[in-house]
């Protein structure tokens, strides 16, 4: 799991940080950095092998999840997002492999 924590040692909450008495709903993850926060990568305590690799391949869909709204609102064209959605289907692909393992 990703945590972002800036150097007062708050942690962003995944819905808004307050910055100078501004509130930011939900930035991303190059806004925490410019806001200050650093990112700090915590794992869950016990955790066998294939639930770990699920863990990692999660958060790798979930990064490039901007990139398939911006393909859904018409940001980017077919030819553009075609190979990021092959590299997203075979990220699935793995995590329904370890899944049935378990």
């Amino acid at each position: 799991m990703t945590q972002y924590k800036n150097a007062k040692g708050e942690v962003y909450n995944g819905r808004y940080v307050v910055v100078d008495g501004r509130r930011y709903i939900s930035p991303c993850r190059a806004r925490l950095i410019k806001l200050g926060y650093k990112e700090v990568v915590t794992t869950p305590p016990s955790v066998d092998e294939n639930e770990q690799r699920i863990w990692q391949l999660k958060e790798l869909l979930q990064e490039s999840d901007y990139k398939a709204i911006k393909y859904a609102e018409g940001w980017i064209s077919e030819e553009d997002y075609a190979p990021i959605k092959a590299e997203r289907q075979a990220i699935r692909d793995e995590i329904n492999k370890l899944e049935q393992k378990q």
